[in-house]
């Protein structure tokens, strides 16, 4: 392909470039995720004093593994997108000077703090900060010159003066799938009405509904506390809802005991809450009594 070519496929738009860069950080984070999930069992002190390394040495291999094996980033292939041709080992070093630059960033001050000079370390971190504003600032300029114009997306490809083309005529018209957007616009609106509607529903009412269903209808006795009735609490009495030992024991007029908090919570969330164990129904808040007996 001639450079006329080239130039004639030059790419102006400004969301196919941000969105390669875009998919270049996600490549970087998705891999990077799986070499943290590898070394996860690995001393936190090995992680922590490698981690730069590591970070640096899995760029370069994604930089070997495209640009340099392919001609175009991963980004970049999957919007059929290409650095010019007679520009791919300027790209190459424009992609690669902010990933050095980050790693000697970050092992600068460690440097210093080992050669132990108080005067370096203070250089270093003018330098740093004063770096990071121009960074910053021509960043924030360019970005307004992309935006205005459609070329240069990143700082260091304008000035490196390097573009992207498309990798073939074809590309130029953008395949735009619907299949994924719908189906992720169906998954949110299908969660937003599960956040509507699962707050509204009772499920204490239905529980109720249907361990009466399984008991074919019948809520079993009502035991009314008496002589020979009267509520049992001991050592190893456990609440009727929880199975643990109650908390301020409570009953409703049976035989069985409560904490207070399951049994006020279940008669607030259904009035006509009937007792897991006997079927006694309650009514109202004032069935929850305490329970005023001598522990035997």
């Amino acid at each position: 392909m001639s450079n006329k070519e080239e130039i004639d496929l030059l790419v102006k738009s400004r969301v196919e470039q941000l969105d390669a860069l875009e998919l270049d950080k996600e490549v970087l984070y998705v891999l990077k995720s799986q070499v943290t999930s590898a070394i996860k069992f690995l001393p936190l002190s090995f992680q922590n004093k490698w981690e730069p390394e590591v970070d640096t040495l899995l760029q370069i291999v994604i930089l070997q593994l495209s640009l340099r094996g392919v001609g175009s980033t991963f980004g970049q292939q999957l919007l059929n997108i290409q650095f010019l041709k007679s520009q791919k080992k300027t790209a190459l070093l424009a992609i690669i000077i902010p990933i050095l630059l980050k790693y000697f960033h970050t092992r600068a001050r460690d440097v210093a703090l080992k050669i132990g000079s108080e005067k370096l370390i203070q250089v270093l971190e003018t330098a740093a900060r004063w770096g990071d504003i121009s960074i910053t600032a021509g960043s924030l300029i360019n970005l307004l010159l992309f935006l205005h114009s459609g070329y240069y997306p990143n700082l260091l490809y304008r000035l490196f003066g390097i573009q992207m083309s498309y990798s073939s005529p074809k590309g130029r018209q953008r395949q735009v799938g619907y299949t994924h957007m719908t189906r992720e616009l169906i998954w949110h609106s299908f969660i937003e009405l599960l956040v509507f509607v699962l707050p509204l529903i009772n499920y204490h009412y239905i529980k109720r509904l249907v361990l009466k269903i399984l008991m074919l209808g019948s809520t079993g006795p009502k035991l009314k506390p008496s002589a020979g009735n009267t509520v049992s609490l001991t050592l190893n009495s456990a609440c009727a809802v929880c199975s643990k030992r109650p908390i301020l024991p409570h009953h409703m007029d049976c035989v069985h005991v409560f904490c207070y908090f399951c049994l006020q919570a279940n008669i607030l969330a259904d009035p006509n809450f009937a007792c897991p164990e006997c079927g006694n129904r309650a009514s109202g808040m004032v069935s929850a009594k305490p329970v005023c007996l001598t522990i035997m």
